[in-house]
């Protein structure tokens, strides 16, 4: 099992999401007080899902260390 390429996959992942952050980000500063309530919870559910990535990540890529 290749634990590099497949960390690198998370690794690429994370990015995505973290892009995906930043554009909700932006567009909660011009939001009304109800859209930026709904925008901070897709934020909060995209920092989850960027962070188990970035875990899973750092976890494969030590796994990877170990089976050298």
């Amino acid at each position: 099992m290749n634990y590099l390429a497949w960390s690198n996959e998370y690794k690429s992942t994370a990015d995505e999401l973290a892009k995906v952050i930043d554009k909700l980000k932006s567009e909660r500063k011009a939001a009304s007080p109800s859209g930026k309530k709904e925008l901070d919870r897709k934020i909060a559910k995209f920092r989850v899902y960027f962070r188990e990535c970035m875990e899973t990540a750092a976890l494969l890529r030590e796994r990877h260390g170990d089976a050298a």
